[in-house]
Formats: C-alpha cells, sequence, structure tokens
C-alpha cells in the first residue's frame, strides 16, 4: 500500500511499536500469573506426579495442570456455573460427552488445565505429569511397569527432584490432599 500525505507512516509506527510492547509484557506476565495460580493456600493439599504410568482419580476444589503422554482423562467439572472451566487440549479422537456429566478425551499429548472451582479428574495411560493444589481427596495406583512414575503428597516437586518422591504405589493408594505440614506430623495419615 502506497504512502500518501493524508497518511504518514512515523505516527502509524508508533502505534504499533506501542501495541508491539504491550503484548511482548502481557506474553511475559502470562506464565508467571499462571504458576503463581497454583501456589498452596492456608489448608491446600499438593500432589505432584512425574512421569506416571498408571491412573490418577482427584475428587477437589482447587488447580490442576497436567500433561498426559498418551490415555485418556475424564473431566467432571463440578461448579459448572462458576467462570473457570476445565481446559483439555490435544485430542486425537473425538470428545465423548457421558450420560453422568463428564467429558472423556483421548489421545497422545493431552494436556489440562483447571483453574478455580470444584472438579472430579480420572487420568488413565502413560506419561502422567501434574501438579495439584486444592482441598479434596484422591486415588493414585502404578500399572505393572517396570518405572512406574514418581508422586509426592508433601509438597515436593517430581520435577526438579525426583529422590524426594516415591514410587507411584501398586495397590493402589487413597489420600486426601493437606497441607505438607500436617501430612508429615500424622503417619498414614494419607
Amino acid at each position: 500500500m502506497a504512502m500518501t500525505e493524508a497518511t504518514c507512516g512515523l505516527p502509524i509506527l508508533r502505534r504499533m511499536r506501542k501495541t508491539f510492547v504491550r503484548l511482548a509484557l502481557l506474553a511475559l506476565l502470562v506464565p508467571v500469573v499462571a504458576t503463581g495460580a497454583l501456589k498452596a493456600g492456608p489448608g491446600d493439599g499438593t500432589l505432584s506426579v512425574e512421569d506416571g504410568r498408571g491412573k490418577v482419580n482427584l475428587d477437589a476444589r482447587g488447580g490442576v495442570f497436567g500433561r498426559l503422554d498418551r490415555g485418556t482423562i475424564t473431566v467432571y467439572d463440578k461448579t459448572p456455573a462458576d467462570t473457570s472451566y476445565p481446559i483439555v487440549t490435544g485430542a486425537d479422537q473425538p470428545e465423548v460427552f457421558l450420560t453422568d456429566g463428564g467429558v472423556r478425551y483421548r489421545g497422545n499429548g493431552l494436556r489440562v488445565r483447571i483453574i478455580g472451582g470444584g472438579f472430579k479428574l480420572q487420568i488413565q495411560g502413560r506419561g502422567i505429569d501434574l501438579s495439584v493444589v486444592g482441598k479434596g481427596s484422591g486415588f493414585i495406583e502404578a500399572d505393572n511397569s517396570p518405572e512406574p512414575g514418581v508422586y509426592s503428597l508433601e509438597g515436593a516437586d517430581c520435577r526438579k527432584s525426583r529422590s524426594s518422591c516415591e514410587a507411584l504405589p501398586l495397590p493402589g493408594l487413597r489420600f486426601k490432599l493437606v497441607p505438607a505440614e500436617k501430612a508429615r506430623s500424622k503417619p498414614g495419615s494419607n
């Protein structure tokens, strides 16, 4: 498009530069806000799973960030009237709407994000990477793999420090999401 006297290039470039700077700052801010969204508050418990093989079921209120190399994720939004809704991406196959209100996703490279509100989450497959903060309960179980992956209910980040985490249990383990200090003070409370 040719410039005319009516369209001087300098003001347009200034506006575009300001817009670009704002978008760049926003792009840097989003990951910072997202990681801050999963900080444990008073009374919140945590669950971290790294490279899990098996299944993880949660019935909780709080936040989840997760990834699954291969398998299924079933999500139930227990607070559908709020502004937070579960987001699942990467499904290879069409989602299945279940009669009890859940939605099942299948495929390779699935990702899930739930921030705020109540949810029920069922994950089954390989390569389960999960960070959960909130209040509620769950069940975790390894498959028969020789390398089932690791998990922690005591605030450890299994991505950063696998040695501070335990192998996924077989047979499975029922647990409650409780603050790390309560989990350490009551042996066998999980």
